[in-house]
């Protein structure tokens, strides 16, 4: 259905086609057994999909799946789901984390003081963000089509560019190590 190297875009939209309006419980349990990691990936985004499928996408391999998950917006997800999300080591999963409004502010504070600096950064910036008033989360996705539409989805406008911290590039593996040797008191 879809290859590596197909752009994002037509990969969505073919995807909303799929992940149509008024989906049943059973076709979005199928889809979430699909081969394809962005046909997961909608169905674990996808805020009408039960429960029970979404823990099952909670451990999925693919972080794009709980990237997915982790932009799920409702609000009945088990914080349980969302804490392990937090601890997930792909920083996609945790940014993605950050910026949903669904997840609880003492779930976003607790990330704050995380000691992997990019995470506590983005959480902290959220929590002032959202105490001062400013704070507005990433642009929901394109509406689903309902079946037989061929329409492409029109995609909301901001009107004011919202500023956003550039992410770091991830330490790597021998930063870490000699980190945590400090951290440790094995290294001065």
């Amino acid at each position: 259905m879809f290859s590596d190297s197909s752009a994002q875009q037509t990969a969505r939209q073919s995807v909303q086609k799929v992940v149509r309006a008024g989906i049943t419980d059973g076709e979005l349990q199928t889809l979430a057994r699909s081969p394809e990691v962005k046909v997961r990936a909608a169905v674990a985004e996808h805020a009408g999909t039960p429960l029970m499928t979404l823990l099952r996408l909670a451990e999925d391999r693919s972080a794009d799946v709980r990237i997915g998950l982790a932009r799920n917006r409702r609000e009945s997800i088990p914080i349980e789901v969302r804490e392990d999300l937090a601890k997930d080591r792909n920083v996609d999963v945790v940014y993605a984390l950050i910026d949903n409004p669904a997840v609880p502010d003492a779930l976003i504070a607790r990330l704050g003081r995380q000691l992997h600096k990019e995470y506590a950064k983005a959480a902290r910036a959220r929590i002032a963000a959202v105490k001062a008033g400013t704070w507005a989360p990433a642009a929901l996705p394109a509406p689903v089509l309902p079946a037989g539409e061929d329409e492409v989805p029109s995609f909301a406008t901001v009107d004011a560019p919202v500023e956003r911290t550039p992410r770091p590039a991830a330490p790597s593996p021998s930063a870490r190590a000699d980190a945590l040797d400090v951290l440790l008191g094995n290294k001065r």
